[in-house]
């Protein structure tokens, strides 16, 4: 009794999900059922846009599909709030023809500066290619750590798109609480270097550098990562003071 279905919209690659990416051939799947339903296809492109996955300028490339809308923003404005949805003319037009749809900064002529400045950054420099590369560093020092520690369970991603998901052991599988998982990228910031967290029990590291980091700067990240679950696993490391529910 309704009117079907409007649309279907997914990642190239999860972001908050640290890095969880569609087996081949899903969204090839998904967007078939959705146009058989009427519906468009939206691909958010937010974090995995502009050649951030080393192989593919774009997720739904990886993905061998074709979007009715794409969505992205952030790294196109490379600092710069800016933000960018592309669609067919058809779906423009409808746009275009309604009052429901205003937006006050549409268009602002500073901001698609910096958008144009960023991508043009992005092909002189061969940003994409050096994600491949670096990204590639970075993944054999994940699995390093992967074989070397209990603690770290899956390593995964795709060019300078990564996370490390950390388990209380690899027999369980049973995530990490919380807490420890704080107390590491408290200290591996302490060392030098930023890490975000993400997953379902929030108990994965999301990695997602800058474009322009080096192989150095993967030996670097490598490095301190390795000497704090040293210390985590040493019992050195102090964990208690993050623990929301201390013994008492």
């Amino acid at each position: 009794g309704g009117k079907g279905l409007a649309a279907f919209i997914g990642e190239g690659m999860g972001g908050m999900t640290a890095a969880m990416m569609a087996p081949k051939g899903f969204y090839q799947k998904a967007y078939e059922i959705t146009k058989s339903f009427g519906g468009v296809n939206i691909m958010d492109e937010v974090q995995t846009a502009f050649g951030r996955l080393g192989t593919h300028y774009w997720g739904f490339e990886y993905h061998g599909v074709k979007p009715d809308i794409v969505t992205t923003a952030k790294s196109i404005g490379n600092g710069f709030p800016l933000a960018m949805c592309a669609t067919t003319p058809e779906i423009a037009e409808a746009f275009a023809n309604s009052s429901l749809h205003f937006n006050t900064f549409g268009g602002n002529a500073i901001a698609c500066a910096a958008g144009h400045a960023t991508l043009k950054a992005i092909d002189d420099d061969g940003l994409m290619e050096n994600s491949r590369v670096v990204g590639n560093r970075f993944l054999e020092g994940y699995n390093y750590l992967r074989e070397k520690y209990d603690f770290v369970g899956d390593c995964r991603g795709k060019g300078l798109m990564m996370a490390m998901e950390f388990v209380q052991s690899k027999e369980t599988n049973a995530p990490l609480p919380v807490y420890k998982c704080n107390a590491m990228i408290e200290r591996i910031k302490d060392l030098g270097v930023l890490l975000g967290k993400g997953g379902l029990y929030v108990n994965c590291f999301r990695i997602q550098p800058p474009m322009c980091v080096s192989l150095e700067d993967a030996d670097f990240t490598i490095q301190v990562m390795d000497k704090v679950f040293a210390e985590f696993k040493e019992g050195k490391l102090e964990v208690e003071s993050f623990n929301p529910n201390p013994a008492k």
